[in-house]
């Protein structure tokens, strides 16, 4: 069997109605491709990302090879899900049987939302719990008291029904981090925080771990072999298995995943899968989460942020819990009218804004968008999680004064102060 052809399938797949503006500022973006691998024997294998095709040298590796020339694969796990399609297809077995033992036909699978108000977090506990999620992952910034937000949460939340902020080392420090920890500790539906310092700052970590009863995750796997999580440079310091309580396999190419699961199950230490796409890459974190086995931890794959999944069946969540395609390969058939729907789908167009952060006492700050605030925040220019902070986005109402303030913006990296 060889590779013959790889057929491109570019895609614009809307957002949710109620998410697509909150996302667009967010800087994520509705394309997402699709990748069908044809063979010499009619068998075709499927791949994806979200985001726009890969380049041609990302594909060509694959042309004229056995997909079995790509068993625990290092490439781009988006392309080399397609050669364990293919496997399986020509086998007649499901993915996860190349990959190991099955260990649970049922996988974990958890909600994600952006950083979003305490009124809107709530609103998202109440849509994912309705879907069947009990667990969700919310991103944690600087501009949102996160304190707040988890108070807001606890209040609508199911009594079994899980929430992990992901700070990606935003409290900096463990000065900064003890106290806002200490708070979100006494909400008993905070089930995790990960790297809420970044895991290179060894001393502060295993203070912070010992201070605090809430689980810490490292933000991947990767730094067992690779060194800390988001340290620019230097070795693996010093962080053991007792020093933090689990981690993500985030977009880790084939080998080092399943690496990363043995090494993982020796400790007996969870993993947290985050595989993001729609429904073809959920149904491979799906074959993946069935072998390993401490990835206990709701994974995330993003999938249901899309309008549709573009699968013919699509995955259905029970009391947290995603089942494990049966069909061979990856056990999805993408869904053709979709495709050609959302092939046709313009890009839209969206208004000028800017960030308004209001601070305690009411005071307000203008940023060109939140990823600047983001930024210039975590350098101190404005309180970071301060008590009530929160961050609006203002749309362009055609008025002088909104004209003004957004060229202001767009004129140099700073704020304005009103």
């Amino acid at each position: 069997m060889k590779i013959t052809e790889i057929e491109v399938i570019a895609l614009r797949v809307p957002y949710e109605e109620r998410m697509r503006k909150r996302l667009y500022h967010f800087a994520m973006q509705e394309e997402l491709t699709l990748y069908r691998f044809h063979t010499d024997t009619g068998l075709v294998g499927l791949g994806e990302n979200p985001g726009p095709p890969f380049g041609q040298e990302q594909l060509d590796p694959y042309l004229g090879t056995d997909p079995f020339d790509h068993v625990m694969g290092t490439r781009l796990f988006n392309l080399d899900m397609a050669c364990y399609d293919l496997m399986g297809k020509h086998l007649g077995l499901p993915a996860w049987k190349l990959m190991g033992q099955q260990v649970r036909h049922w996988v974990s699978m958890g909600w994600w939302m952006p950083c979003m108000s305490p009124e809107d977090s709530a609103d998202e506990v109440q849509i994912a719990a309705e879907r069947g999620y009990r667990g969700l992952k919310c991103k944690a910034r600087a501009f949102y008291d996160v304190v707040e937000q988890a108070q807001a949460m606890q209040d609508v939340a199911p009594p079994d029904f899980r929430v992990e902020f992901d700070f990606n080392g935003s409290l900096i420090n463990v000065e900064t981090a003890l106290p806002i920890c200490r708070e979100l500790e006494k909400i008993p539906v905070v089930k995790g925080l990960e790297e809420p310092i970044f895991a290179y700052d060894i001393e502060g970590w295993r203070r912070l771990h010992q201070e605090i009863r809430i689980p810490f995750y490292l933000h991947g796997v990767g730094t067992v072999f690779e060194g800390p999580s988001r340290q620019p440079s230097g070795p693996w310091l010093g962080l053991r298995a007792g020093d933090f309580d689990g981690a993500l396999c985030s977009h880790e190419n084939i080998r080092n995943a399943l690496a990363a699961s043995w090494a993982f199950a020796a400790a007996n230490t969870p993993i947290l899968l985050q595989y993001v796409g729609a429904g073809v890459t959920t149904a491979f974190a799906c074959h993946m989460g069935a072998i390993m086995h401490t990835a206990t931890l709701p994974a995330v794959t993003g999938g249901h942020l899309y309008e549709d999944d573009l699968i013919v069946d699509p995955h259905v969540v029970q009391r947290g819990f995603m089942k494990v395609p049966e069909g061979p390969g990856l056990g999805v058939e993408l869904d053709e009218d979709a495709i050609r729907r959302y092939s046709e789908t313009a890009q839209p167009e969206w208004l000028r804004y800017f960030s308004v952060i209001t601070l305690p006492g009411g005071l307000k700050h203008y940023y060109r968008n939140l990823q600047q605030a983001e930024r210039l925040m975590k350098l101190g220019v404005d309180e970071a999680y301060a008590h009530g902070v929160r961050l609006d986005e203002r749309e362009d109402d055609g008025s002088e004064e909104f004209d003004r303030i957004w060229q202001q913006l767009q004129e140099k990296d700073w704020p304005i102060w009103e």
